[in-house]
């Protein structure tokens, strides 16, 4: 049998810290942000602004979910604005307030966050990073209509039947067309926050939701808490 010598001076015995792969299972979430000018009217704009850094401190504060949850951040009203792109939770700051202006292109700005979402999926399997199904969070207080949504519908409905993404409708206010909002999932039902200025617990519950599920290993089902009773779940 051979000899193993033993090492004393443990000074050479120095492992880089690159030379460790992150093996965590990403989960990326991206936000779809409506700040058109309407946003402004009840308070919806700033409260939305405070929900968004409620949620990314919510991630930060778990060892799982900050290693595990990256998020891209874009806003939309008649142009789409990415302020954030995809980034590990913990190399986000706060975010800074959002101004209301303009009208709104949901169609646009889904396209556009779609788009971001396949880019980033294919930076994951360039560098054989594991990620789970991607989340789609699309928040808006317009009064949507069939000829605006047409052309993306397809799109999202098609990824969401194949389990390739996981969709978030959330309406804000009172005059939210949740038949037309709903027809981008037609699997759950839609979010609706009559109370404009009130968005923060809906945030704290998307946060809980998705240190909930960066969690859940592969196959498992997955459940998520109940919403706060100041929201409607329409479906």
């Amino acid at each position: 049998m051979k000899r193993v010598e033993k090492i004393d001076d443990l000074s050479d015995f120095n492992l880089d810290i690159d030379q460790f792969v992150d093996t965590t299972t990403k989960v990326p979430v991206k936000f779809i942000l409506d700040v058109s000018e309407s946003m402004s009217w009840h308070g919806g704009i700033d409260s939305m602004w405070a929900g968004v850094n409620v949620f990314l401190d919510a991630l930060k504060s778990d060892d799982y979910a900050s290693n595990s949850v990256e998020v891209s951040i874009s806003v939309f009203n008649h142009e789409v604005k990415e302020i954030i792109s995809f980034s590990p939770i913990n190399d986000i700051g706060n975010i800074e307030k959002f101004k209301a202006m303009g009208g709104t292109d949901i169609s646009l700005a889904i396209n556009k966050a779609l788009d971001d979402i396949e880019d980033r999926k294919s930076y994951y399997k360039q560098n054989s990073i594991k990620y789970k199904a991607p989340w789609l969070i699309l928040l808006t207080d317009c009064d949507i209509n069939a000829d605006e949504i047409d052309s993306v519908v397809k799109r999202t409905t098609s990824l969401i039947n194949s389990k390739k993404l996981t969709m978030f409708s959330i309406g804000c206010g009172t005059e939210i067309n949740t038949e037309q909002l709903k027809r981008f999932d037609t699997t759950k039902p839609v979010i609706l926050s009559p109370e404009e200025e009130d968005l923060v617990p809906l945030f704290e519950w998307l946060s809980a939701t998705a240190t909930g599920y960066s969690q859940v290993a592969s196959g498992e089902k997955f459940r998520t808490e109940e919403l706060d009773r100041r929201y409607e779940m329409v479906g």
